[in-house]
């Protein structure tokens, strides 16, 4: 195994006294965070070569869970290694989550995803037909993950259709739902959108009721977002496409419980115009009451940038966004956690500044958002300058913060993960 991790107290010490400290910071210098000097392979040690698309959680108690899909006799499953060691040591097996005899679909934003509460787990994901269609499917672990029960189906059996770019989350009643993007409402095969579809499971996922439509005309690959409000909201993001190949995001609202929605409200007019699918999709999260969103854009003048705006009105309305990624270049893919003090942490990925002319490789970086909504600048994550893709995070309590990605090894992609504390 590559590059053996630091002890987790040797490795703060040698930030705080040897090596230089790499820290974030709000924009007037409140909070930091500090990470290991370098990220370590996560699979290898449980005999997984090829693995990507990670997802991360942390309960309670500290245990570490990570996601991700691996090779297995030629099916791309998924699967969970836990810690309970803070990511010292990992269990000496993957548990498999996903059928052995299927191939789930795992590629750019087309990836399995993941929603905790204190006791259970819930995974969803693509399983794609030779016919170009595909099934909503999700399981679930009623035992910290010890187990899971076998997949249900979430989207519709006759409904013959694409179905793929999905997220899942957990409302604060217990409901749990899935949203995703499909094709059964379009009129002809050539169609370059997509409706926006969601499913409701009031049984701790066992089931998922009938598929309700959110919405027609979104991008057809850039994966919608969930986020649930304190007075039963129900909000969904997407990327709509306007008249004239304007591609801006939107949210929608439901205040019954996923049954209708709002009408879409833009969260600003970026006036992106793009004839294709950018594959690249917002999120969400909420606060305190604060409904905050973050995506990329290109705008009016061709310059990609992240932005960041929030709602106080339940998306309603939005206030101006504010430009997350300075003067970072092709920032994208963020993904973004609430911690337990209403403090918002993201990591996206893009390419650092460069003095000499030529490109550099993609890393990740990290931004902190205050309960003000004011973010940190980026903070460059150390051992992620390798190409690195689709990078997200995982909180745990006494300031633990986790960062996983996916990056080229030799003739394969392999997870890698790192770890820091905030307030350090």
């Amino acid at each position: 195994m590559r590059d053996a991790i630091l002890p987790f107290s040797l490795a703060l010490i040698a930030l705080a006294g040897v090596a230089p400290v790499t820290g974030c910071w709000k924009a007037k210098a409140t909070a930091k965070c500090s990470f290991e000097v370098q990220p370590r392979p996560m699979l290898e040690s449980v005999g997984i070569s090829a693995s990507w698309d990670p997802k991360l959680a942390v309960d309670t108690a500290g245990t570490l869970y990570l996601f991700a899909v691996y090779r297995q006799n030629s099916k791309s499953r998924l699967g969970l290694v836990m810690s309970h060691d803070g990511g010292d040591t990992l269990a000496s097996s993957i548990l498999p989550i996903s059928d052995a005899n299927v191939s789930i679909g795992s590629h750019e934003e087309q990836s399995p995803s993941l929603a905790m509460t204190r006791a259970e787990i819930y995974t969803l994901w693509q399983e794609p037909a030779e016919d170009g269609s595909g099934t909503i499917m999700s399981a679930r672990s009623l035992s910290w993950g010890e187990s899971f029960d076998e997949p249900v189906q979430v989207s519709d059996r006759e409904a013959h259709s694409y179905k793929g770019f999905s997220s899942i989350g957990v409302a604060p009643n217990g409901d749990v739902y899935a949203v995703w993007l499909d094709t059964r409402d379009n009129s002809k095969p050539d169609e370059e959108t997509a409706s926006v579809y969601i499913a409701k499971s009031t049984d701790r996922g066992a089931t998922f009721g009938p598929n309700v439509r959110v919405a027609k005309e979104a991008c057809p690959c850039c994966r919608p977002s969930l986020a649930f409000g304190p007075h039963g909201e129900v909000f969904v993001a997407w990327r709509r496409v306007f008249p004239g190949e304007i591609r801006d995001v939107v949210v929608s609202t439901s205040r019954d419980g996923g049954q209708k929605f709002s009408e879409p409200v833009r969260v600003h007019e970026d006036g992106w115009n793009l004839n294709g699918c950018p594959d690249s999709g917002p999120v969400l999260a909420e606060s305190n009451g604060i409904l905050s969103i973050a995506w990329m854009t290109e705008g009016k003048d061709n310059r990609p940038r992240l932005q960041q705006a929030q709602s106080e009105d339940g998306a309603r309305s939005f206030h101006k966004p504010m430009e997350i990624s300075r003067d970072i270049l092709d920032p994208n893919h963020p993904a973004i956690k609430t911690g337990s003090d209403g403090t918002m942490w993201l990591v996206f990925q893009g390419r650092g500044p460069s003095s000499g002319g030529g490109w550099r490789k993609t890393q990740a970086y990290v931004v902190q958002i205050d309960r003000r909504g004011n973010p940190s600048l980026p903070m460059p994550v150390p051992g992620s300058e390798n190409s690195i893709a689709y990078p997200t995070l995982g909180l745990g309590s006494g300031g633990r913060l986790f960062l996983a990605w996916t990056q080229p090894d030799g003739d394969h992609q392999t997870v890698m993960l790192l770890r820091g504390r905030t307030g350090v």
